[in-house]
């Protein structure tokens, strides 16, 4: 079976962990079906290289830093996207974290609010200001990388799991927020994916 195709010849996306596994992958597919892609992650230098690498294969894309968990970084990437290509219309909020698998009663603070930080309050900061430009233009689509563990919990998983559950419900609020208006939000759940960032995930 042939994947589908799509045309998004004058649309501009935006990927948050872009540097490399699912949204790396994201990135390129946006950029082959004609999209204008801005490729934040933690890794600026890496993301860059990755952007230089889309342009010279004939796409167009920028690399910058920003870590999803300042919401300044966050807003100030926003409005580079907006200055650089006139416009923004998606976003696939993909950043995210594991933290070390833990006995519920024994998981460190550092870890919960480290976790909490990049996997829950990054997506709230990302729709945050995504919306504040779609709202304008009365249009746009957003998708939240959730996770099987946003659907089921498992044993020393508690503080990501329950970050997983908070994308999900997220995305459920503000898509009926914003369905009137032109805009679309929804979440995806993968499982294990074979990535840079496989080990200790789930």
């Amino acid at each position: 079976m042939n994947p589908p195709r799509y045309k998004f010849t004058g649309k501009v996306a935006l990927v948050t962990g872009a540097a490399k596994g699912t949204g790396l992958a994201t990135a390129r597919m946006f950029a082959e079906s004609g999209a204008s892609v801005v490729m934040c992650d933690l890794d600026g230098e890496l993301a860059a290289h990755e952007a230089e690498r889309i342009v010279r294969d004939g796409g167009a894309a920028i690399g910058l830093t920003c870590d999803v968990a300042e919401e300044a970084q966050v807003a100030a990437t926003i409005d580079r996207a907006v200055a650089e290509y006139g416009r923004f219309d998606m976003a696939f909020n993909n950043a995210g974290i594991q933290v070390p698998p833990s006995d519920a009663a024994e998981e460190p603070i550092e870890h919960f609010d480290r976790v909490v930080a990049v996997n829950q309050r990054g997506v709230w900061a990302c729709m945050k200001h995504e919306l504040r430009i779609m709202r304008e233009q009365g249009s746009g689509a957003i998708v939240n990388c959730s996770s099987i563990g946003g659907l089921v919990g498992l044993p020393e998983r508690a503080a990501y799991h329950g970050t997983k559950h908070a994308v999900l419900g997220m995305t459920k609020s503000a898509g009926v927020e914003y369905a009137p208006r032109g805009i679309r939000i929804n979440a995806v759940c993968p499982g294990t994916i074979e990535s840079p960032s496989l080990d200790g995930r789930i």
